[in-house]
């Protein structure tokens, strides 16, 4: 399979925030849906140069053109701008009332889900096509990017993976990351449980 790897572009929107959304659709859920869909905040922001959910903060993988797998790449240097943006794009897209709440939600998040240092290469929102799952292109993305990071001279690589997703979990630690910490989420939202989040790390 030849698999080719590229900045995602606005124009991706329709095949490329569906995989955004599926990486983790309790906590989208949980911070951006009110009276519509999370996705649709998502395909908004995504459309958007900045912020952590833009198109420029995403890479995608290809095959014949297709996008079949994504990711979003940052480390802490690049962190305060995102998130000024993406803070920006929530008050904008659901006003100032609505937006102050998801604000707040984000923020409990970020507590649980804490922003990498300099040195750390952030894995998130990784997503791949349901049609094309166990056929490497996460893993290819992730390398892919690994080495990137290590032309930034970065040391360490980190993501988080929900405890419930072992089949992802076991990719990672194929790869040489491993569980450093566990963060529990069921405070935050008691009605509908968030899993909880595994931080897993490893160097680069």
């Amino acid at each position: 399979m030849n698999i080719q790897f590229r900045i995602a572009q606005a124009s991706d929107q329709n095949e490329a925030c569906p995989l955004i959304y599926s990486s983790a659709p309790e906590i989208f859920d949980y911070m951006f849906a009110l009276k519509k869909p999370a996705l649709e905040f998502l395909q908004f922001a995504f459309v958007n140069e900045s912020g952590l959910f833009g198109h420029k903060n995403h890479v995608v993988a290809t095959v014949k053109d297709k996008v079949v797998g994504i990711g979003a790449f940052y480390s802490g240097k690049e962190y305060i701008s995102l998130g000024l943006g993406n803070t920006k794009q929530v008050f904008k897209f659901f006003g100032f009332a609505k937006g102050t709440s998801v604000f707040k939600k984000c923020l409990q998040v970020q507590k649980l889900i804490p922003p990498p240092n300099k040195s750390t290469e952030y894995v998130a929102d990784l997503g791949v096509s349901e049609s094309c799952r166990g056929q490497g292109i996460g893993s290819a993305l992730l390398k892919h990017q690994m080495e990137v990071a290590r032309s930034k001279k970065k040391k360490f690589y980190a993501l988080d993976v929900a405890a419930n997703n072992p089949r992802a979990q076991k990719l990672y630690k194929k790869l040489g990351l491993k569980v450093i910490e566990e963060r529990i989420f069921a405070e935050i939202n008691p009605s509908r449980p968030i899993p909880n989040a595994r931080r897993m790390v490893m160097e680069i």
